[in-house]
């Protein structure tokens, strides 16, 4: 009765396959008379008989794959699922073929059973059947066998373990030397503890890296040139750094002695020095994390002109095709070359325009910054920085981007679920919020204070106060009283030998980008202006004073004369800061540089410690 209902079924199953405009699933009849299948007699005929119509030689179908099956301990007996496959039919013991559309069988104790993948296209013909496989109830499968999951549900079919590795990727970028805790910012003590305490989950495997920009805009930081900043990454266990345009802001010659003192590689796979590759940085890295081979790549973004003129020379970033060519490139590599099974793409560069809330799905025209072409197969998820924002996007190919703002806001994660036999993923990105991983009940973590005794041991810079400040400054009040600075210091020490008429330059204040009404300490200054741009006197024509100063926006400035009052071929002297006399379009000729390293942060120190704004 079992054997006749079978043949019915095959027989319904059949006429669905016509019905739908299937053709029949045998193979090709075979030649009667030595020619060829498919080759056109003088007759018109065909050897097998029938017509070929048009002349042309029907084509050959191509058999359907034999099924791959798996006995697992319980007995259901699994195979993977065959492309073009409508149904399958299978065999135990010899008996009866039954059909199923299923991948599986249960099978009892000492039974056999044998598979074949049945087509549901007309150019493909079914398959043969896979070799008689035997369960033997109780059979322990060796240690150290292969595992299989030819169903891809993420469990060994032979022996039912997990064959996923869940892997968790936390990206900190523009972390800009936020160390300590302050009232405007979150330090690093919490975050410490938070990051050991992910490490201590046995169910995760943590990979922790940076997108760039981690060491300049604090006093903890920047007076060490980030080796505080870099001695803390070593602790917490970063595998890489991207690097930013930030850490060029004291010159190439700092990054040398800090990636030696790194104990992880600093990453830009687009970056020469005078045509050379950089001796400080490389193109990627390969981390190995619960048995998944993990390759990431660094890049720096389209911001060279961004780095003082001063410490940019023989530098040169490629970008556009050129970048797009080595990442691709490195990626092929480390997948055919390294064995990598997942590629990260690290890019100090990011959108501006995307929404904080939720995963936006991009197109690739809202890439500018990204050959969306890397998305196809090179790789499998980017984090990115520079631009400060906050964003999860998902492009035209499935690929997320995230970027955790900046200034020690947010971090980057993304949970990859990894199936170690069949080489597929699954990504849930997400963002953590600082007040998360920064609130009070969560305990400090000693090592920070005692990185940060190590470089201060004697004076704290945020405690140490130069003087009050009577009400809130925002950062007009501060770049245009430091502008009116400049010309008092260029007047006590060049004024007797040369009349200056202006001062001023590219200033912008950080974050917290205000100072607040209060106590004023050194370290508050140094987070508003944290960067070391030398006091220059220069010389500009007065074309190029009207056009770049006078009748621009793009300075703060304070002026002694008006454009009215400038000849254009006379020769004027201005002071100004090192980024903005190295800035090669304004067309400034340096004549001599204030020693001490004295620097606008300098300036505002004095002012406010003589008392100007307690009034």
């Amino acid at each position: 009765m079992k054997k006749v209902f079978t043949e019915i079924l095959s027989l319904l199953l059949a006429a669905c396959l016509l019905c739908a405009g299937f053709t029949a699933c045998s193979d090709p009849v075979p030649p009667s008379s030595g020619t060829e299948p498919g080759v056109e007699t003088p007759g018109g005929e065909n050897p097998g008989g029938t017509q070929n119509p048009g002349g042309e030689n029907p084509a050959k179908k191509e058999k359907l794959s034999v099924p791959v099956v798996v006995i697992g301990q319980d007995g259901v007996a699994v195979w993977n699922a065959i492309e073009y496959a409508m149904y399958y039919i299978y065999v135990i013991d010899g008996g009866g073929e039954q059909i199923t559309t299923e991948c599986s069988a249960q099978l009892s104790d000492g039974q056999s059973l044998s598979v074949k993948a049945v087509s549901g296209e007309a150019d493909y013909s079914d398959s043969d059947f896979s070799a008689p496989l035997t369960y033997h109830k109780g059979e322990v499968p060796d240690p150290g066998h292969d595992h299989v999951d030819v169903n891809a549900d993420g469990t060994c079919d032979k022996c039912g373990e997990s064959v996923l590795a869940e892997l968790s990727f936390y990206a900190v970028n523009d972390l800009h030397g936020k160390f300590i805790d302050t009232s405007t910012q979150p330090g690093l003590d919490e975050f410490t503890t938070y990051l050991k305490d992910l490490y201590a989950d046995d169910a995760r495997e943590e990979i922790l890296l940076s997108s760039g920009d981690m060491w300049q805009g604090t006093v903890e930081s920047s007076s060490n040139r980030g080796q505080l900043m870099t001695e803390w990454m070593n602790e917490v266990g970063f595998v890489s750094m991207t690097l930013g345009n930030h850490e060029y802001d004291w010159g190439a010659d700092v990054l040398l002695p800090n990636s030696e003192l790194a104990e992880f590689p600093f990453l830009a796979i687009n970056v020469t020095d005078h045509g050379a590759p950089a001796a400080y940085c490389r193109p990627s890295v390969v981390v190995e994390k619960g048995g998944v081979k993990i390759g990431i790549i660094g890049a720096i973004g389209d911001c060279l002109g961004s780095i003082s003129g001063e410490f940019s020379d023989g530098l040169s970033f490629a970008t556009g095709d050129r970048l797009t060519a080595l990442v691709k490139d490195e990626a092929t590599r480390l997948r055919t070359e390294e064995g990598c099974d997942f590629i990260v793409y690290s890019i100090h560069d990011g959108g501006s325009n995307f929404s904080s809330s939720g995963i936006n799905s991009v197109s690739n025209a809202d890439l500018s910054y990204y050959d969306t072409a890397l998305s196809d197969g090179f790789v499998d998820l980017v984090f990115e920085g520079h631009t400060h924002k906050q964003y999860i996007l998902k492009d035209e190919y499935g690929v997320f981007h995230l970027q955790g703002g900046g200034e020690n806001r947010a971090v980057s994660r993304a949970d990859v679920s990894f199936n170690t036999v069949t080489g597929d993923f699954e990504v849930e990105p997400k963002m953590i919020q600082s007040g998360v991983y920064g609130r009070e009940s969560i305990a400090d973590d000693p090592v920070v204070g005692e990185i940060y005794e190590k470089y201060f041991p004697d004076e704290d810079p945020y405690t140490t106060v130069l003087g009050r400040n009577v009400s809130r400054r925002d950062e007009d009040a501060i770049c245009n009283r430091v502008a009116r600075l400049y010309y008092e210091k260029g007047v006590e020490t060049w004024g007797k030998e040369y009349k200056i008429v202006l001062a001023g330059g590219y200033l912008n204040t950080r974050s917290p980008y205000n100072l607040s009404a209060g106590n004023v300490t050194y370290a508050d200054l140094f987070s508003l202006l944290p960067f070391d741009n030398a006091i220059v006197l220069g010389k500009i024509k007065g074309s190029d004073l009207k056009k770049r100063f006078l009748n621009s926006s793009s300075y703060y400035i304070y002026a002694t004369i008006d454009a009215s009052e400038v000849s254009d071929g006379q020769q004027y002297y201005i002071i100004v800061d090192s980024y903005t006399s190295t800035y090669r379009w304004n067309n400034i000729t340096e004549v001599d540089r204030l020693a001490g390293n004295v620097y606008a942060r300098d300036l505002l120190a004095d002012y406010i410690r003589s008392g100007e704004w307690s009034r």
